[in-house]
């Protein structure tokens, strides 16, 4: 099996080698249990997090205040540099939603780190291609149905946090069908009915905080009807 690229930011596309190392050393070491807010929507940018094992949940409120799921960001990418280059607030909070090992970065350890070595550019780049892919996407599932903005999500999910197994490509975390569901702005009944759909057709299983994609290239297929 074969999946589509894969456009998320990863630490390793912004920095060489030696700038990553020099970078680590300035960082600490954190763990956070599941399900622990490591960023609150609006609180002061003063760190940046670097992921090295699991995965968390990007997720903002909207107009009614409801939680929506903007993102899930995994290993070796960089999460709250845009706050921290702009220095405005946290535009979104990040939870976990696995055991996450990572390394934190002060604000102004960053902020020195880039301006010495002239990065300005490359991270300023990088934040921009990440608002716009997040742009397009919100256009998209305005335009797609249901069983189609499921579809892409847990092709999203696959490439996001996504281990490829003899079963199928597993994706493991505590992500529920309310959660699936703001992500894709739709009913959490309706995303129980795309899922039975997907069941049927053998596409996928699904278990407590596991689902199995079983067949990836049916469910690209249903991305570019």
């Amino acid at each position: 099996m074969t999946v589509a690229e894969d456009t998320t930011l990863h630490v390793t596309e912004l920095f060489t080698t030696d700038q990553r190392a020099e970078l680590e050393a300035l960082a600490d070491q954190v763990r956070f249990p599941l399900e622990h807010t490591v960023f609150w929507e609006g609180q002061p940018s003063f760190s940046v997090l670097i992921i090295r094992e699991g995965t968390v949940k990007v997720t903002r409120k909207d107009a009614e205040g409801n939680e929506v799921v903007l993102a899930i960001r995994g290993g070796n990418q960089v999460i709250g540099e845009e706050g921290v280059l702009m220095d405005e607030p946290r535009s979104a909070t990040v939870t976990t939603i696995t055991e996450v090992t990572a390394l934190t970065v002060r604000a102004d350890e960053l902020l020195r780190f880039v301006e010495e070595r002239n990065l300005w550019r490359t991270m300023y780049q990088a934040a921009v291609r990440r608002r716009r892919q997040l742009d397009e996407r919100l256009v998209q599932l305005r335009e797609e149905d249901v069983g189609t903005r499921l579809a892409r999500c847990l092709l999203d999910l696959v490439h996001e946090t996504g281990k490829e197994t003899e079963a199928g490509w597993v994706i493991e975390s505590s992500l529920s069908q309310l959660d699936l569901a703001t992500r894709i702005t739709a009913s959490r009944d309706a995303v129980a009915q795309e899922l039975r759909k997907l069941r049927k057709s053998d596409l996928v299983t699904t278990a407590r905080r596991k689902i199995v994609v079983k067949n990836l290239t049916a469910l690209q297929d249903m991305t570019s009807r």
